[in-house]
């Protein structure tokens, strides 16, 4: 950890905070990840050794603890209180750069198994059939299909069919899917424009929509998106106000 030599919070955090991969390490733990393994599925890109030196610095600092599970066999990770208190902080940033910094994905962004699995932690449970529902995803670019099992009690995404029969059919590409989660694009649009279609029973089709909460980042992208072009200023990075346009 290097040290910016001043005595200041700002500095203080980036210290702590300002490795690569750290804050989405506490992203994916604060959605309850707590195992190396599972960790390093959720973090395509990180390599073993980073992610066990990430891990290690971020007990060093107190933000997560290592403990071994029941059977002994295996270890788990936990976000200690002051990584806890990191989830409001999370949200302010990721609102400030979906407002602020948030242009067009580069397609290489655009991860199917992520995007599923961000999906399946935005489930209105409470929205929920009370018996269970399975949807097809049929994702193309490139071509994955996943089951999402839903049940009030439990949430699951499968790479292979679960075993149950299936209620909705869902057909999207990955970029559509980013679209519909982050709210750029409304269900409505997406629907009446055929980028996703869902097949499936008249009553469980018009309710899907409830299903899902969507992402939490989703006003602040529709804020970006709706700053007019005249109005802001800048390169691709960071959008600024233009001061000289009229109000």
């Amino acid at each position: 950890m290097r040290s910016y030599g001043q005595y200041c919070p700002i500095a203080r955090a980036a210290e702590v905070l300002g490795d690569r991969w750290t804050l989405l390490i506490v992203r994916e733990m604060s959605f309850g990840v707590r195992h190396f393994n599972e960790l390093e599925r959720c973090l395509p890109g990180v390599s073993r050794s980073v992610l066990a030196q990430r891990l290690r610095q971020m007990a060093a600092a107190g933000l997560i603890e290592r403990n071994a599970t029941d059977s002994g066999r295996a270890t788990e990770y936990q976000l200690t209180a002051a990584g806890r208190d990191l989830k409001p902080a999370l949200q302010a940033l990721g609102n400030w750069a979906a407002t602020w910094a948030f242009a067009e994905p580069d397609p290489g962004d655009l991860d199917p198994d992520l995007v599923m699995r961000w999906i399946s932690r935005h489930v209105a449970t409470d929205q929920l059939p009370s018996r269970r529902v399975v949807i097809q995803f049929d994702v193309s670019g490139p071509q994955r299909r996943y089951w999402l099992v839903l049940h009030p009690a439990e949430v699951s995404v499968c790479l292979h069919p679960p075993g149950f029969e299936t209620d909705l059919f869902l057909s999207a590409s990955t970029a559509t899917l980013y679209d519909l989660y982050l709210g750029r694009v409304p269900l409505s649009t997406l629907t009446r424009e055929a980028l996703i279609s869902i097949d499936g029973p008249r009553p469980l089709v018009r309710t899907f929509q409830r299903w899902f909460t969507w992402s939490s980042f989703a006003p602040a992208v529709r804020r970006g998106l709706s700053l007019s072009p005249d109005t802001v200023s800048g390169g691709p990075g960071i959008r600024t106000l233009d001061e000289s346009h009229p109000s």
